[in-house]
C-alpha cells in the first residue's frame, strides 16, 4: 500500500485501536522502551507511533528535560495520543502527522524506535537506513517486530473466513513478506547489522492475548488486519465476524500468540 492508503486504514481503526491498546499495544510499547533504555534528558523519535503506546512511556522515561517526537500518518490515532499525553501532562511529547519516508526534523536524536511499523514502509531497507541517519552517532535505534509464529494461527483463521465470504482468494499484503524477513532473533540482528548498526542485541518477549469473541473481532478492527475488509459491505463484514468467531471456537483457539522481538543497535 501507498503511504496515504496505510494512513487511511489506521485512521479507520482509531476507536478500536484505542480499545485494543491495553490488551496488546500498550504492553508491547512499554517493553520496547525498556529494551531501548530511554534515559532522562534524551531526545527520542518514535516512528509509526500510532496512539502513543511507546511514545508515552518514552516521554515518561525521558522526563521533563527530554523530548519525544512521535510521527505517524494516521491523524485520528495521533489525536488520541495527544489526549492521552495531555491527561498525563506530558509537555515533552509532540505528536506529528508525517511520512516517515521523507520527514526531516532538523535535529538528531539520542534514540529512535519503530514498533510494528517497519514492514509497512514502502522500501523497508532504504527507509530504515534513512531513519537510522536521524540518530546521532553513538545513539540507539530499536525495531520491534512479530516473532515467528505470532498471529499465525489467528491470521489463518481470519484469511479463511474472508475468503469464504468473498468467494475468492485474498492477496497476501507486501507487509507480510517484509515481516517474515525479520521474524527470528538471527534474522533481525543480521538485518539491523547490515543496515549499519553496531552492538546489536535482540530481546524476545513471550506474549499472548486471551481470547473472547469480542476480543477476537477487536483484533481485526484495531490492527492492520482491518485492511482485509476494504470494499466489503456491512453484511459481508458481519458474515466474516461470525465465521471467524465460530472457527476459532470450533478449533479451540483461546488465545492469540503475539510474542515480539526487539532489536536494538548503536549508530557508529
Amino acid at each position: 500500500m501507498k503511504p496515504d492508503e496505510i494512513g487511511a486504514v489506521f485512521d479507520a481503526t482509531a476507536a478500536d485501536f484505542a480499545a485494543l491498546s491495553p490488551k496488546l499495544w500498550d504492553p508491547i510499547g512499554a517493553a520496547t522502551v525498556r529494551a531501548l533504555d530511554v534515559r532522562p534528558g534524551e531526545r527520542v523519535l518514535d516512528v509509526c507511533c500510532g496512539a502513543g503506546a511507546s511514545a508515552i512511556p518514552a516521554a515518561v522515561a525521558a522526563g521533563p528535560e527530554g523530548a519525544v517526537d512521535a510521527i505517524d500518518l494516521a491523524g485520528s490515532l495521533l489525536e488520541h495520543g495527544r489526549r492521552l499525553a495531555d491527561a498525563r501532562e506530558l509537555a515533552n511529547l509532540r505528536f506529528i502527522r508525517a511520512d516517515a519516508t521523507v520527514w526531516e526534523p532538523g535535529v538528531r536524536y539520542d534514540a529512535a524506535l519503530c514498533v510494528h511499523g517497519v514492514f509497512f514502509l514502502p522500501d523497508m531497507d532504504a527507509s530504515v537506513k534513512r531513519l537510522i541517519g536521524l540518530v546521532r552517532p553513538g545513539g540507539r535505534f530499536a525495531v520491534t517486530t512479530w516473532a515467528k509464529g505470532a498471529l499465525e494461527e489467528y491470521g489463518k483463521a481470519l484469511y479463511a473466513a474472508v475468503e469464504r465470504v468473498r468467494g475468492a482468494g485474498v492477496e497476501t499484503p507486501s507487509s507480510r513478506e517484509s515481516a517474515t524477513r525479520i521474524d527470528t532473533e538471527q534474522a533481525l540482528a543480521g538485518w539491523l547489522t547490515g543496515l549499519g548498526l553496531a552492538d546489536v542485541r535482540v530481546t524476545r518477549v513471550p506474549f499472548a492475548v486471551p481470547l473472547t469473541p469480542e476480543l477476537a473481532w477487536l483484533i481485526v478492527m484495531g490492527t492492520g488486519f482491518r485492511g482485509l475488509l476494504t470494499g466489503m459491505d456491512a453484511d459481508a463484514v458481519s458474515a466474516v465476524r461470525e465465521d471467524l468467531v465460530a472457527s476459532l471456537e470450533r478449533d479451540g483457539v483461546d488465545e492469540v500468540e503475539a510474542s515480539i522481538l526487539t532489536g536494538v543497535g548503536r549508530r557508529p
